[in-house]
């Protein structure tokens, strides 16, 4: 199943893909979203880590395609997990979020503070604690 994820990758780009470097790519995003969090304060972990969870995958592109969109998902899922939901309307995800993640995968090698400190704000704002 891969090697056919691998081969339609390659006939739509024209670039050799190589699970490797994908994974790579997953193992410096993991140790980049290891290395935040540990503040002991609840709230504030839970923002700089989905901060991070969103801005890293965009950053290090581990899957083959639609890192953003899992990005984004991924950071809600991990808001869910922790009390928080992440009320994010459909259309801004296509413009203020969006626009900041483009400005972080155009990055290529480091995460902008600047875009990062943008992105956390804007999550901050529509993060609100689950109801029990």
């Amino acid at each position: 199943m891969n090697e056919q994820i691998l081969l339609s990758r390659k006939k739509k780009t024209g670039e050799p893909v190589h699970i490797g470097v994908i994974q790579k790519n997953m193992d410096e995003a993991l140790s980049m979203i290891n290395n935040v969090g540990n503040s002991r304060d609840k709230e504030q972990d839970s923002l700089e880590i989905a901060t991070y969870v969103l801005g890293v995958i965009t950053l290090k592109q581990p899957f083959m395609d639609g890192n953003r969109r899992t990005g984004i998902i991924a950071a809600s899922k991990f808001l869910r997990d922790n009390g928080y939901d992440l009320d994010i309307d459909p259309e801004e995800v296509n413009s203020e979020l969006r626009s900041m993640l483009r400005k972080i995968k155009d990055q290529l090698l480091t995460l902008n503070p600047e875009v990062m400190k943008q992105m956390s704000f804007y999550i901050l704002e529509r993060m609100r604690k689950r109801e029990p």
